[in-house]
């Protein structure tokens, strides 16, 4: 009989030492949800283009959270947030970068297009300035080794000042000529699409003709990608926040 009251006691015991953790951690767990500080924080670290720039650009990293923290609303505030990030991703990848940051952003926006493409809506990847979706809408379009390979990229370009090709923004490379001959002997006068924008007609086919010039633009010669791809980032947005 003691030792059956022993039992009794130990678990009694154990089960009020499970319920007082139990609480615990339930307290802890509205603490954090009516912090509206680390609410946005959270909201911060789930954005996996800004993980970079919170490692290697700092500034930026905390001009962006002043910008987070002067919102109340989660969704006004990562609208915010999104449209900051774009608009230095694309200072970033557009004049900072040098040319093997741009090859190597140029490839990971490939796959970004070939994800997207399989889920249907390539559109908000291929014209950004144009799809209308959230931050959590474009990253369910894109695989995690995707998401990955683009911070890459971006880390790669923040730590790196390489060689930078010259081009006239007016002036197409020479090596952009038989690229464009290729497009319309693919495409014939869809290869417009390519400078479409929102008004194509066929989204779909407008998607392929993207991503067969970013296809036909890495498959050249490694001295000529440089200047075709820093000549096409100036003209094709290729930013997404995700």
């Amino acid at each position: 009989m003691r030792a059956a009251l022993m039992v009794i006691g130990v678990i009694f015991a154990v089960f009020l030492l499970l319920n007082r953790c139990s609480q615990h951690e339930l307290t802890s767990g509205q603490v954090a949800q009516n912090n509206p500080v680390e609410q946005r924080q959270t909201l911060l670290d789930q954005i996996v283009l800004l993980q970079p720039l919170k490692q290697h650009a700092i500034k930026d990293y905390e001009t962006i959270q002043q910008t987070a923290n002067a919102t109340v609303q989660p969704e006004e505030m990562l609208a915010t947030v999104s449209s900051t990030l774009w608009w230095k991703l694309r200072e970033i990848v557009e004049k900072q970068a040098d040319d093997e940051g741009q090859r190597l952003w140029t490839k990971a926006y490939l796959q970004q297009l070939y994800d997207a493409k399989r889920k249907g809506n390539c559109f908000p990847i291929a014209f950004p300035l144009y799809g209308k979706t959230t931050i959590d809408e474009r990253r369910n379009l894109l695989s995690i080794a995707t998401q990955q390979q683009t911070a890459a990229a971006l880390n790669y370009m923040l730590t790196h000042q390489g060689s930078r090709s010259v081009v006239e923004r007016m002036q197409a490379p020479p090596a952009w000529n038989q690229i464009a001959d290729k497009l319309r002997q693919d495409y014939a006068a869809d290869a417009d699409l390519l400078n479409a924008g929102e008004t194509a007609p066929d989204k779909n086919k407008q998607c392929d003709v993207v991503i067969r010039t970013f296809e036909y633009i890495l498959s050249l010669p490694v001295e000529q990608q440089g200047p075709v791809i820093r000549w096409m980032l100036d003209r094709h947005i290729a930013v997404s926040v995700f």
